[in-house]
């Protein structure tokens, strides 16, 4: 049995000496007459359904080539404010199914869960109100409450998530004894932290998801010619929140058990966020192609080598390998972790480039009046 065990970790470390090697001839190295540029239009046709026709496209009507609708205001304010509520909510999610159905060993995933999403949750409407230019406009989005409207849904769904959240964690720094011990201390650490995840936990995956909705609520024709990037940043938000806590336990010695359990909830998000990005794309047709393609201002190279490349595809095969080969993380791994700690970053990075990448081809999108034209006729 030990020699089988020495057998299997050999094959997997030969596997992953070789993916530098294999990543080298994908995205760097030409492949047969084809350049990296090549194969990243041959993914991006495959993945759409669409090859470019410039003749054909060109007798197509428009108002003198001018665009159609105004380009998007969001920078980098909306683009920290997706990802950081995303780990807020994720972080929370994973928080509280490991304080309702996990073990005693998983007391260090709920401290760490619930800290983590509060601390992420803190930035978001700094955020907001530096992208608004001016602190009463964030006040005024309180002043109506528009079921349908996404955007007013998200500003009521984040504040009552920010109350979950703040009193969650509150509870937990009482129990864990940061409060001190006198008589308010008590009192919040005998409050029904269990119970109150329950509707945070529903507030976690609204606001985890409602971003994408927000998107495609737009004219946008990248954001708005498929319904799935809501389900796709949910489920970016689980990922790359499983990813943080990961890390945080490595560091702080958590236990191999419940770091075992993150590792394959991460690879079930991963698996889960592949598949809805690649239907995204199919379902998006030619309007993604400035988020695939690789054509002047496209970010096709961002999307496909880091997003998806680094970020999704890559963590998501290491991951299962080491699942796969029986590779389980023990306490004294924990610490040191080297794999588990890439994988998580990888993670985290390819969230980060998500978000990046689909609000800046957005801006693109919006460019198109062509596109935006065809996108109206459906």
């Amino acid at each position: 049995m030990e020699q089988h065990r020495f057998a299997k970790e050999r094959l997997l470390s030969s596997i992953v000496e070789r993916i530098p090697t294999v990543w080298n001839v994908l995205y760097r190295l030409p492949v047969g007459q084809e350049s990296a540029t090549d194969l990243m239009e041959r993914l991006s046709s495959l993945t759409t359904g669409y090859t470019p026709d410039p003749e054909q496209e060109s007798q197509e009507a428009s108002y003198y080539d001018y665009p159609v609708l105004k380009q998007p205001l969001w920078h980098w304010e909306i683009i920290w404010y997706f990802f950081l509520g995303g780990l807020a909510a994720g972080c929370y999610v994973i928080a509280s199914i490991a304080s309702l159905f996990g073990s005693k060993e998983d007391r260090a995933i709920v401290r760490t869960g619930y800290y983590l999403s509060l601390l992420a949750l803190l930035p978001c409407p700094l955020l907001l109100v530096k992208d608004l230019g001016r602190p009463e406009r964030f006040l005024n989005m309180l002043r109506v409450f528009k079921v349908k409207s996404p955007m007013s849904m998200g500003i009521w769904g984040l504040l009552s998530f920010s109350l979950f959240s703040g009193i969650t964690a509150i509870i937990q720094a009482a129990r864990d004894g940061l409060l001190g011990k006198w008589w308010g201390a008590r009192l919040l650490a005998a409050l029904p932290q269990k119970l109150l995840a329950l509707p945070g936990s529903g507030l976690a995956f609204f606001v985890g998801g409602y971003t994408g909705v927000l998107l495609t609520a737009t004219s946008v024709p990248l954001w708005s010619r498929s319904k799935l990037l809501g389900a796709i940043f949910l489920s970016s938000a689980l990922s790359t929140s499983t990813a943080l806590i990961s890390v945080i336990s490595r560091l702080i010695g958590t236990s191999g058990k419940s770091l075992h359990k993150l590792e394959k909830m991460q690879w079930t998000a991963l698996f889960v966020e592949i598949v809805g990005l690649l239907a995204f794309l199919r379902n998006t047709g030619r309007a993604a192609r400035p988020l695939v393609g690789t054509g002047p201002n496209e970010h096709g190279p961002t999307f496909w080598r880091i997003e998806f490349g680094l970020g999704l595809l890559l963590p998501w095969l290491l991951q299962g390998l080491a699942l796969l080969f029986g590779q389980r993380t023990t306490a004294k791994q924990g610490n040191r972790g080297g794999r588990g700690l890439l994988i998580s970053l990888l993670v985290l990075l390819g969230g980060y480039f998500l978000r990046r990448t689909i609000v800046k081809a957005g801006h693109v999108s919006s460019r198109d009046a062509r596109t935006t034209l065809w996108n109206a006729r459906r």
